[in-house]
Order: C-alpha cells, then sequence, then structure tokens
C-alpha cells in the first residue's frame, strides 16, 4: 500500500497540472494585470475578510455593513475581468467539492446509519 502522503502530494501535482487551475491561474494573471480590476478585487476581497473577522470575533454585521458589501460584490460581478476569474473559481470549486466527496467516503459509509 502507498504512503497516503505519497497519494497526497500527487494529487497536488495533479491539481497544478489540471487545465481547471491552470484556467484560473490565467484568469487571475489577467486580473492582476488590469490595474481596475485588480484594485477592485482587492476592495471586494478585504471587504469580505472584515466581516469575516468580525463574524469570528461575535461582532454584529451591521445594514451598512450588508450594504457596502452588496455594492461592491454588485461592482465586482460586473466587471468582466472579475467575472472569468469568478467563473473559473466555481469551476475550480466544484472540482474540489468532488475530489473531497471522493476522500471522504470512508468516513460516510463508516458513519452511515445501519441498514437492517
Amino acid at each position: 500500500m502507498s504512503n497516503i502522503y505519497d497519494t497526497a502530494y500527487e494529487l497536488e501535482k495533479n491539481l497544478r497540472e489540471a487545465s481547471v487551475f491552470t484556467e484560473l491561474s490565467a484568469a487571475y494573471t489577467a486580473m492582476r494585470e488590469d490595474q481596475v480590476a485588480f484594485q477592485l478585487f482587492e476592495e471586494f476581497r478585504n471587504v469580505q475578510i472584515g466581516l469575516q473577522q468580525k463574524q469570528m470575533t461575535g461582532q454584529a454585521i451591521t445594514d451598512d455593513d450588508v450594504a457596502s458589501a452588496q455594492a461592491i460584490a454588485e461592482r465586482a460581478s460586473g466587471n468582466e475581468v472579475i467575472q472569468s476569474l469568478m467563473a473559473k473559481e466555481q469551476q475550480l470549486s466544484q472540482l474540489m467539492e468532488e475530489v473531497n466527496a471522493i476522500i471522504t467516503k470512508p468516513l460516510q459509509e463508516l458513519y452511515a446509519p445501519a441498514k437492517d
């Protein structure tokens, strides 16, 4: 039986070589090269991080926080370069969910209700 860590590193290598990852990488590079898109992306990301930090520390998220996040999200989703990046992120996320389902299958089966 192979070492599970060797398998994990092989999976990492395969992910880096997968078209969904290389396309995401290209979309990220294109976004970074577009000054307007990159600035908007950074602003969007900072708002998300701020909201997550508030949630983790138990602070209330205000209506102003929500309105600000929605406004920046609308601006970001209206940018074609960011739209492309987000589409590629979604594709990679789907792949990761599928791989995670495969990896966790033994645990799901172990804890599945007994069928008597």
